[in-house]
């Protein structure tokens, strides 16, 4: 059960943070609207977001947490100098990146076309933040490691309060960057001090070793894989400004997924981050043979995404209006931007069980140091995501389109993953029983809330039908499918 605590400790922190993040969301969307200045801003923070992803909590991260679990279980010692290691050169390195993009930002605000001019001094106060929130990433890694969640799991709540209470005292675009510098700053402070409550501060260090060569070289080839799906909604968002008419597009990509991520981060990432230390130990175990003890750690993963997950896809699509318009319909967002980000979030929707499910495999493959795998999947992720993108974007879905493809592109990912798993020896990572289970209880679920929706609910206030939505929807699902869930975790659990 050690798993589930663990899965409490982050998703109750997440969901902290993502309840946060929807009311900074609401003053984003009442102050400004679907304006450009909204969407010129929400690509500039994407791009440290994506670094981020890439150097912090992605790639780096997956391929440091199962080195650096394996060096601590052998040499407490060793394992601290490799982290202290890492943290020196991940910083210098990231300042060196940080001030060169500072520099060509500023070349594009100052000689670049209007719109992407306006993006390039938005996101220069903003590139400093990866300096700070990548070694609060490595920090947090180090925190799992030392199987201590709760201060990594906290630390995001720090962006939503300060951003929330900036928008409240002066909803002014310009300030938002340098807020967010500041929070990077406060998140790595944080982290700091948990380090020195549980087991020290590694030590600041610069010489080569043999382990940084390896983790180096493991990291390139983790880049892609982990960040397929940042890197998607990056690619997402460039199509919809470039290609999209009107200045709104960006923005509903961006509030369509952030309702996307709620489920996805308090479900999907308390599971993937409860358990890839669990999965780093189980590949030492299987250093030699099948990889059967990295399977009964899959199936708990995968039991537990799948059996909660499903229904909250089939919630988003049949609850996405009342939803949309409780959270974003206030102020500038008008009946039109709330129709055009309804139709986003129900496309995103069919990508939240396989984008979280394919995390989960990523995690198995690096936990066996197996980088090359996810890499070829993930380039082919990104290029068939890209190609359906062009396609689709161009159809009267517009950026609803691009949501769609992430849907599709990434159902064939995870099709792929789990072939390939099965192949090591894991055996079947989600019986097809539980799985026919948990989606005749999800549709079921969903046919009668959308039933209640449409022949009682329909006159009532959207916040009315959102709540009696979710309500009824979840109550049902719990009889249906509660069990069942219950009995699937149990008879996952190695032993």
């Amino acid at each position: 059960m050690a798993l589930i605590r663990r899965v409490a400790t982050v998703s109750s922190w997440t969901l902290v943070s993502r309840i946060l993040g929807l009311v900074r969301d609401r003053l984003l969307a009442g102050a400004f609207g679907g304006s450009l200045l909204l969407s010129a801003f929400l690509v500039a923070f994407q791009l440290p977001n994506l670094l981020r992803n890439l150097f912090g909590e992605g790639a780096l991260a997956a391929a440091f947490i199962p080195r650096y679990v394996r060096q601590r279980e052998q040499d407490p010692a060793a394992g601290e100098a490799f982290a202290g290691l890492v943290l020196t050169r991940l910083c210098c390195g990231l300042g060196l990146l940080a001030g060169l993009g500072m520099a060509l930002a500023a070349g594009i605000a100052a000689w670049g076309a209007p719109d992407w001019a306006l993006i390039a001094a938005l996101a220069i106060p903003q590139l400093p933040y990866l300096v700070f929130i990548c070694a609060s990433a490595i920090m947090a890694g180090a925190l799992h490691g030392r199987r201590h969640f709760a201060t990594p799991a906290a630390a995001p709540v720090l962006l939503n309060v300060v951003l929330i209470v900036v928008l409240l005292i002066d909803a002014d675009i310009w300030i938002l960057p340098y807020a967010i510098l500041g929070i990077g700053i406060l998140q790595a402070a944080v982290h700091l001090l948990a380090l020195a409550r549980t087991g020290g501060v590694p030590r600041l260090a610069w010489r080569r070793t043999p382990a940084l060569h390896e983790l180096w070289r493991a990291f390139l080839p983790t880049v892609l894989a982990t960040g397929v799906y940042q890197l998607n909604a990056l690619l997402d968002s460039l199509i919809a400004f470039v290609l999209v008419p009107g200045a709104g597009a960006v923005t509903y990509l961006y509030f369509g997924n952030r309702l996307l991520q709620f489920p996805m981060a308090l479900i999907g990432h308390g599971v993937h981050t409860a358990i890839y230390p669990e999965l780093a130990s189980a590949a030492n175990a299987d250093a030699d043979g099948p990889w059967r003890q990295t399977g009964d750690r899959l199936r708990q993963g995968t039991a537990l995404v799948a059996g909660l997950l499903l229904p909250a896809t089939v919630g988003l699509v049949i609850c996405a209006e009342p939803l949309v318009a409780t959270l974003y319909g206030t102020g500038a967002f008008d009946a039109t931007d709330i129709a055009r980000t309804v139709l986003v979030t129900q496309c995103f929707a069919l990508s939240l069980v396989p984008i979280s499910l394919s995390k989960l495999a990523v995690k198995a493959f690096h936990s066996h140091q197996d980088q090359r795998t996810p890499l070829r999947i993930g380039l082919a992720t990104v290029a068939g995501n890209l190609l359906l993108n062009l396609i689709l974007v161009q159809t009267p879905l517009q950026e609803a389109g691009l949501a769609l493809a992430s849907g599709i592109s990434g159902l064939a990912g995870v099709g792929v993953y789990f072939l390939l798993l099965h192949w090591r020896g894991t055996g079947a990572l989600l019986p097809r029983g539980a799985l026919i289970h948990f989606g005749l209880a999800s549709l079921t679920m969903g046919a009668g809330v959308w039933s209640l929706d449409q022949w009682l609910f329909k006159d009532l206030p959207a916040w009315q039908r959102l709540g009696l939505g979710v309500t009824i929807g979840t109550a049902c699902y719990i009889v249906l499918a509660g069990l069942a869930l219950r009995n699937c975790y149990r008879r996952a659990r190695p032993g």
